[in-house]
């Protein structure tokens, strides 16, 4: 189920200091630094939600607000757990389609680093929906591993939403 991340903000901290420094979260976290997770207090300019199943935090999703021009963009979306797979996938596909269906934004914009493991989901995603790939920013972060990933950008206009 998905759940305000307020809510759950204790929880998240302790999740999110677990991966800091993981090399299987490199994707996620990016560089090597981190700071202590502090939950948003506004939906205003971010959404912020958590996969939860039994009252256990399976996963963390979140998107910035651009609400002079009705886009969403910058999602962030963590596994913490992948015993439960499937709860998980079944909240991030509502997560995504409440962008255009429950909140009514009228674009989705968001990057992937090529060879993440959620790359393939992405691209089905923009399939089934009517996006598209953007373009790809060739060696544009290094992350925590100390190696530089290309940077794949994607769109989504809720009008081709609708009409998939």
């Amino acid at each position: 189920m998905l759940d305000m991340a307020i809510k759950y903000e204790p929880q998240l901290q302790g999740l999110f200091c677990d991966i800091a420094f993981d090399d299987k979260y490199k994707f996620f976290s990016g560089s090597c630094w981190s700071e202590k997770y502090v939950a948003e207090t506004s939906t205003w300019n971010k959404h912020e939600f958590v996969s939860v199943h039994n009252g256990v935090v399976l996963g963390y999703l979140k998107y910035s607000i651009d609400r002079s021009n009705e886009t969403a963009y910058a999602l962030q979306i963590i596994n913490f757990s992948y015993k439960d797979n499937i709860q998980f996938s079944k909240d991030l596909y509502q997560f995504l389609v409440d962008i255009f269906e429950k909140f009514q934004f009228r674009k989705l914009k968001f990057c992937c680093y090529v060879g993440n493991p959620i790359e393939k989901m992405y691209d089905k995603y923009i399939d089934k929906f009517g996006g598209r790939i953007v373009g790809i920013y060739k060696e544009d972060t290094k992350l925590i591993d100390g190696n530089y990933y290309d940077l794949k950008e994607y769109e989504i206009l809720r009008k081709d939403y609708k009409k998939n």
